[in-house]
């Protein structure tokens, strides 16, 4: 179990996430996104995330 936040910490979560799941971006797409030279990913299925604190806008 994995417990994470927003940029801003107002929303937190928990998600089960396996490593061999994560992965790392270099498109431009992803690095315009992040604002980095790559975005990295962890999808995880929806049984498998919970919100803690607040909720998203969008």
């Amino acid at each position: 179990m994995s417990t994470d936040s927003c940029h801003c910490g107002v929303i937190t979560f928990d998600a089960i996430i396996g490593p061999e799941k994560v992965r790392i971006c270099h498109c431009t797409d992803c690095q315009q996104l992040s604002g980095a030279a790559f975005r990295v990913m962890a999808p995880c299925s929806e049984g498998d995330f919970r919100l803690k604190t607040d909720e998203p806008k969008i």
